[in-house]
């Protein structure tokens, strides 16, 4: 392994640790918020800005450490993956601050659905990436598939019906449990790789 591949795992791994901290904020303020709406609706936007925003490194790792996917095909995946994680970051900050008004109880339309077709990527990137990544991945690679289908459940019932629909909550709130759990182990493989490769 390079020293430039060892440096991207790396860097990865603390933005896994990161993914799922920020998973786990988000996990606990989706509960509370249902008690009372503020602040932990805004702290539940902050922290999935943040893990879809983490999630950028461990594209790169990805593709750093390779799979069975042919090279080209794996360069326009890992482009549009940052491409709909930044488009959905720049829209949720958008809607944190005011600047983007979105209805969550109707099916997602405009910018609102912009920002669930992009999310309904990176969903796939997470199934994908994991399903299709080479020998140096562990069995964590069926938690990262479940982790993606259930992000893509969660984005597709917001452009189906918004937040109140019975694919929205399922796939909410798998997402919120699996990606967290799946990043931190991720975080600890990627890990694992560095150390062994710098000794």
């Amino acid at each position: 392994m390079s020293s430039r591949t060892r440096r991207i795992v790396s860097s990865a791994s603390i933005a896994a640790y990161v993914v799922a901290a920020a998973g786990l904020v988000g996990l606990v303020s989706a509960g509370l918020s249902f008690t009372a709406d503020e602040p932990w609706r805004t702290l539940n936007d902050g922290a999935l800005l943040l893990t879809t925003a983490a999630l950028a490194p461990l594209m790169l790792a990805f593709y750093e450490l390779g799979g069975r996917t042919p090279t080209r095909l794996a360069q326009a995946a890992q482009t549009l993956g940052w491409v709909s994680a930044l488009t959905f970051c720049v829209i949720q900050a958008r809607q944190m601050t005011g600047a983007v008004v979105i209805d969550w109880n109707t099916a997602a339309s405009g910018t609102f659905a912009v920002a669930s077709w992009a999310l309904v990527y990176v969903g796939l990137w997470i199934a994908g990436a994991n399903l299709l990544a080479g020998p140096w991945l562990n069995q964590v690679r069926w938690l990262g598939v479940a982790a993606g289908v259930a992000g893509m459940v969660y984005a597709g019932g917001l452009l189906l019906g918004g937040v109140d629909t019975g694919w929205t909550s399922l796939g909410g709130i798998s997402y919120l449990i699996l990606l967290p759990a799946w990043a931190f182990l991720m975080a600890r493989e990627l890990r694992r790789i560095s150390a062994s490769a710098a000794a």
